[in-house]
């Protein structure tokens, strides 16, 4: 798992913490117009995992939890230590590969290795650009990374044991989301579920992170 900070300052005394999905890069949330007093965080490139500790986000008065897609399982692997003060689940569950609740992850597996046997990229979609994260300065990964992040993914989710369930307090669900269905998200989150108009790739829509920040 990699990290990278968009933004870090030592004044600043709270911590945006992005669990990105898989096969995105910090651009996915780079053009964000982040509120002052706020250090944001990515963790990207899951093709290992590795425990974020305490001890180092200790001088955070409150840390905000935004996973999105694979990234919400992720979360619940990685997150355990920490003080998390409030915590949004974005197009995804802690069940990636269950058929009751995650994703097509047999039609992804198959699709991208036809995208990555072909030369292209998963992401790339002329015709609909809203469906995907927009170009920024990280690079983005090639489809052999992210085949086998997703191949690291969907082993890891259906071997390791389970982890005890963050406390999360808000889930978005994208009602044209391709990727993670939208009715099964709907009957794992139930009441925390609040739907949105989108496709998987939800940060166009700008104020599903800064209107949890308003508090």
């Amino acid at each position: 798992m990699n990290t990278a900070w968009l933004i870090q300052n030592p004044e600043n005394k709270r911590l945006i913490l992005f669990m990105l999905g898989w096969g995105a890069t910090p651009n996915a949330v780079q053009h964000l117009p982040y509120p002052q007093g706020y250090d944001v965080l990515c963790c990207y490139d899951h093709r290992s995992l590795s425990p974020l500790h305490a001890a180092e986000f200790s001088r955070y008065e409150r840390i905000y939890l935004f996973a999105w897609s694979f990234g919400v399982w992720v979360a619940e692997q990685s997150c355990q230590e920490l003080p998390l003060y409030r915590t949004i689940a974005i197009n995804g569950t802690p069940y990636p590969a269950s058929p009751q609740y995650g994703l097509r992850l047999k039609v992804l597996l198959r699709t991208i290795r036809t995208v990555a046997s072909a030369g292209g990229n998963i992401f790339k979609d002329e015709a609909h650009p809203e469906k995907y994260a927009p170009a920024g300065p990280f690079e983005e990964p090639s489809p052999r990374l992210q085949l086998e992040e997703l191949d690291f993914l969907a082993e890891a989710c259906q071997t390791l044991p389970e982890q005890p369930h963050l406390p999360w307090n808000r889930a978005y669900i994208a009602n044209r989301d391709e990727i993670f269905p939208p009715d099964r998200m709907r009957a794992y989150w139930g009441e925390r579920g609040q739907d949105f108009d989108s496709f998987h790739f939800p940060f166009y829509t700008t104020e599903i992170v800064l209107s949890e920040l308003k508090d």
